[in-house]
């Protein structure tokens, strides 16, 4: 049986499954968003193909749902929806349990299990506002190109690349450009 891979018709989390005419009849289950749904109902992805972006009127849908935000991981279209307060985000390990929040599942070892931390603090103007800090990171991590050093705290604001050693994060949420560093 040949591994293919699925799309999330709700979130558009990319999933693995099994190319069987068995599991056409079967309820599957989104680990991301906990949408449950016929097989078929999720989209096969041929392989190689290219994730869509995330466009205005998805964050639109996506903020509906009641999230303050996502970390979009670009590589495997995963969305790691965040939560108000701080959260650690790093590698998902087996081995080793990782102390993070947000587990990212990747192949790349430089990144940390510990190695970014995101705070989510509700604004005086009733608006979220998504900071960036380096946690107990060992390799680098950069925000739309440049290096987070260890002291900065950065705002995020819709669409930033936080690149994780060598995985990307798009940020998804809130319009408001908080990208100053504190």
């Amino acid at each position: 049986m040949e591994k293919i891979h699925i799309k999330c018709p709700v979130c558009g989390a990319i999933l693995e499954a099994f190319d069987n005419p068995a599991n056409y009849t079967k309820n599957v289950t989104c680990p991301n968003c906990k949408h449950k749904g016929k097989f078929t109902s999720f989209l096969q992805i041929k392989t190689g193909t290219p994730i869509e972006p995330v466009d205005d009127e998805t964050i639109v849908s996506l903020s509906k749902k009641g999230s303050i935000g996502y970390l979009l991981d670009k590589i495997t279209g995963l969305l790691y929806p965040l939560k108000e307060g701080k959260q650690i985000v790093g590698r998902k390990t087996t081995k080793t349990p990782s102390k993070a929040d947000i587990p990212i599942k990747t192949t790349d070892q430089g990144m940390s299990r510990e190695h970014l931390c995101i705070e989510v603090v509700l604004g005086n103007d009733a608006q979220y506002h998504v900071y960036a800090s380096n946690a107990k990171n060992q390799n680098p991590t950069t925000i739309n190109g440049k290096v987070l050093e260890d002291n900065d705290k950065v705002g995020l604001k819709h669409g930033d690349i936080v690149r994780l050693c060598e995985t990307p994060l798009q940020y998804v949420g809130t319009p408001i450009n908080d990208s100053t560093v504190i």
